[in-house]
C-alpha cells in the first residue's frame, strides 16, 4: 500500500484526476482514492452567453426542448481531496457496481450478494457518498436527474442489518436523465413467411386477406441527454425501401401513420417481381429441391400453377424426396427419386425416377416414364418399365412395364409388357416378346365405381319416383274431389251470365284455381314419365356393364407373329380365354357361340 500526503484539487474528470495523481507517485490508481469537497454545477445556453453557476438541477431549471438541445452545455467542478486508499475503510467488505444503458441516460446502483454494511451512524448518508463516488468514476454528473435518489438510498439503509451479509443484489435507479427517443428506420416486414405452415414446404402460400407484406414508414427521433451532462445526437431515419408499389389486382393497402400494410386479395404465392409486390398464381423456379424450396403444396382448389426450368443439366429439376401438390405443374426437366407430385394437370420434359409417384386429375404428359403414374388420361412418348393408371392412355413406345385403363392406344410394342383394359386396346405394331394383352374390367377402378354410382342413381331415381307417385295420385285424387263442386260454381257462372249478370268473383277464382291445378297435375305426371324413362336409361347403361367384357376390343394394325398372348377375362366369374395369336388378326374380340363364349375376330 502506497503512503503519500494528502492534497486538495480542482477537477473537472475526477478519474483523470486519479489517473495523473496515481501517475505523478508512479504508484496504481487503486491506490488512489479521494473526498469530495464542494461541487458546482456551470451552464451554458443561449440566454447565458457565459459560464453561470446553477443551484436547482437542470431538469427543474430548463424546458424539456432545451435540455435536449445541443444549445445547452454542462460542465462541472470538484474541489476535491485526494488521499491514499485506506485499507480498512467502513465500506471495504461492500460491492458496488453501476450499470448503464446503451445512450448512458439511466443509471442504476447494483449493491451485490454477501455485502457487509458497517454498524455506523448516518449510514444512509455514508451510502450517498459512495454512490457519488461511484458515480464521478464513472463520469457522471451530481445532484442532477437524481430525483428520487435520497428517497431510495434511505429506504435502503433501513432495511439493512449492520454485519449481516446480503442475501440478494440489490438495486436501484441513480440516476434518470432525459433518454434520447432513437429513430425509426423504414424496413420491411414479410409477414407471409411469419405463416405457420402444415408441411415442409420453404415457399409459402397465402390466402385471401391474409396479412402478407408490411412497409414500416421512417419515424424521426429526438435528440437527448445522458446522466454525464452530455448532449446525445440523434441520427435522421434511413429510407432504402420506398422502391415497393403493391399490384392492385391482387394487393388491398390499408395505410396508418406508422406503417403501409398490404392484404392478399386472393390465394396465391407472394411474389416481388423488381419491387412490384404481387399475389401470383404461378410459382417459376429453376429446380425444387428439400433443401431449397421443401415441399410445395397448395389446395387443388386454387388456381396455382407451378413451372420449373432446369439450368443444370446434371440435375434433376425436381430433387429427391420433394413433395408437390398444386393445380397444374409444368416441369422442364427429370423427377428424382422418392418424390410425389399430385397436379390437376401435369406434364414432365424430360425422364421420371422409378421411385417417383405422380398424379394427374386431368391430364398428364410425360416424355420418359419409370415411376408410378396415375391420372384421367396420360400421353407418354417413351414409358420404359414403368406403370400407368388411367382412364385413357396413348403411348408412342413401350418397353417394359404395365398400363391400367379403360382405353389403350400404343404405336410400339417391345417386350415385358402387360396392358389390361377395359374396352379396348390399340397397337399399331409389336417387336418383342412377353407382351401381355388382358381385357379384364375388374382391373380398372372406375368400372367398379361407375358400376357403384350407376346402382345408386338407379336406386335414388327409385324412391324419387315412388314419391312422385306418392304425391301425384293424392293431387290427383283431391283434384277429382272437388269435381262436383266446380261444376256447381260454373252452374252459377253460367245462370249469371244468361241472366245479364256479373258473376261473383269468388266463384270465378275457384274455377281458374282449378284449371290451373289440373295443369300442375298433368306436368307432374310428364315429370313422372320422364325419371321413369331416365331409370330405363340408368338400367340399360348398367346391363352394359353386366358383361363389360363382350363389348371390349383388342385391335394390332399389323402381323402377330407368336409372342404376345392374348386375354379376356369374365367379370362375373373371373373366367379366362386365351391364345397366342399369330398371323394377321387386325380386331379380337368376345364372342358367344352355341352357349359357350371364345375369343373370335
Amino acid at each position: 500500500m502506497s503512503h503519500f500526503s494528502s492534497f486538495k484539487k480542482l477537477s473537472t474528470n475526477v478519474l483523470q484526476t486519479l489517473k495523473e495523481a496515481a501517475k505523478d507517485r508512479n504508484i496504481s490508481i487503486k491506490d488512489v482514492d479521494f473526498d469530495l469537497l464542494k461541487v458546482e454545477t456551470l451552464v451554458k445556453t443561449p440566454k447565458y452567453k457565459e459560464w453561470t453557476i446553477i443551484e436547482e438541477p437542470v431538469e427543474k431549471l430548463f424546458e424539456e426542448k432545451l435540455l435536449r438541445s445541443i444549445l445547452l452545455e454542462i460542465r462541472q467542478e470538484y474541489t476535491l481531496k485526494i488521499k491514499p486508499t485506506e485499507t480498512n475503510s467502513l465500506f471495504q467488505n461492500v460491492h458496488i457496481d453501476i450499470q448503464t444503458n446503451k445512450s448512458k441516460s439511466k443509471a442504476i446502483v447494483i449493491f451485490r450478494k454477501g455485502s457487509l454494511f458497517p454498524d455506523i451512524s448516518e449510514l444512509a448518508k455514508q451510502i450517498r457518498n459512495e454512490i457519488y463516488k461511484k458515480k464521478l468514476r464513472a463520469g457522471f454528473i451530481l445532484q442532477h436527474y437524481e430525483t428520487g435518489l435520497n428517497t431510495n438510498v434511505i429506504k435502503f439503509s433501513k432495511m439493512l442489518k449492520p454485519n449481516v451479509a446480503l442475501s440478494k443484489d440489490i438495486k436501484f435507479p441513480i440516476s434518470i436523465s432525459t433518454s434520447p427517443i432513437l429513430q425509426i428506420d423504414d424496413s420491411v416486414v414479410l409477414h407471409y413467411k411469419n405463416k405457420p405452415q402444415t408441411d415442409s414446404s420453404l415457399i409459402t402460400g397465402v390466402d385471401v386477406d391474409d396479412l402478407v407484406f408490411e412497409y414500416v414508414k421512417p419515424q424521426k427521433g429526438r435528440d437527448g441527454r445522458g446522466c454525464n451532462g452530455k448532449y446525445i445526437a440523434v441520427l435522421d431515419p434511413k429510407v432504402t425501401n420506398t422502391h415497393y408499389a403493391p399490384d392492385p389486382d391482387t394487393i388491398k393497402i390499408v395505410e396508418d401513420d406508422k406503417s403501409v400494410k398490404y392484404y392478399a386479395k386472393r390465394d396465391g404465392y407472394f411474389k416481388n417481381d423488381h419491387g412490384i409486390i404481387k399475389i401470383s398464381q404461378e410459382i417459376s423456379l429453376k429446380s425444387a429441391s428439400f433443401k431449397n424450396t421443401g415441399s410445395i403444396n397448395a389446395d387443388k382448389t386454387q388456381d396455382i400453377s407451378l413451372n420449373i426450368t432446369k439450368t443444370h443439366h446434371s440435375k434433376d429439376a425436381v430433387g429427391s424426396g420433394v413433395n408437390i401438390s398444386l393445380k397444374e405443374v409444368n416441369i422442364d426437366g427429370t423427377v428424382g427419386s422418392s418424390t410425389s407430385i399430385k397436379a390437376v394437370d401435369l406434364s414432365v420434359a424430360e425422364q421420371t425416377h422409378r421411385n417417383s409417384k405422380l398424379e394427374a386429375i386431368e391430364h398428364a404428359k410425360v416424355k420418359l416414364h419409370r415411376g408410378k403414374l396415375k391420372a384421367k388420361t396420360a400421353q407418354i412418348e417413351i414409358l420404359e418399365n414403368g406403370t400407368v393408371e388411367a382412364e385413357e392412355v396413348n403411348v408412342v413406345k413401350m418397353l417394359g412395364g404395365e398400363i391400367i385403363a379403360k382405353k389403350v392406344f400404343i404405336e410400339e410394342l417391345t417386350s415385358n409388357t402387360t396392358v389390361i383394359a377395359s374396352e379396348s386396346i390399340e397397337i399399331l405394331s409389336i417387336s418383342g416378346e412377353h407382351n401381355h394383352l388382358i381385357i379384364d374390367p375388374n382391373k380398372i377402378e372406375s368400372f367398379k365405381e361407375a358400376i357403384e354410382e350407376l346402382k345408386d342413381e338407379i336406386e335414388a331415381k327409385k324412391l324419387l319416383i315412388k314419391e312422385l307417385q306418392k304425391e301425384y295420385t293424392k293431387k290427383a285424387s283431391e283434384h277429382q274431389e272437388l269435381l262436383p263442386r266446380i261444376k256447381t260454381f260454373q252452374k252459377r257462372i253460367l245462370a249469371a251470365t244468361k241472366a245479364g249478370k256479373t258473376p261473383t268473383k269468388q266463384d270465378t277464382i275457384r274455377i281458374r284455381q282449378y284449371k290451373l291445378d289440373a295443369v300442375k297435375i298433368q306436368n307432374r305426371l310428364q315429370e313422372i314419365e320422364e325419371k321413369e324413362h331416365e331409370l330405363l336409361d340408368a338400367k340399360e347403361r348398367l346391363q352394359k356393364y353386366d358383361e363389360p367384357e363382350m363389348y371390349a376390343k383388342i385391335i394390332h394394325r399389323n402381323v402377330y407373329d407368336g409372342h404376345t398372348s392374348v386375354e379376356f377375362i369374365n367379370s362375373k366369374t373371373s373366367e379366362k380365354y386365351s391364345m397366342i395369336p399369330i398371323g394377321t388378326y387386325e380386331t379380337l374380340f368376345l364372342k358367344e357361340l352355341d352357349g359357350e363364349k371364345k375369343i373370335t375376330w
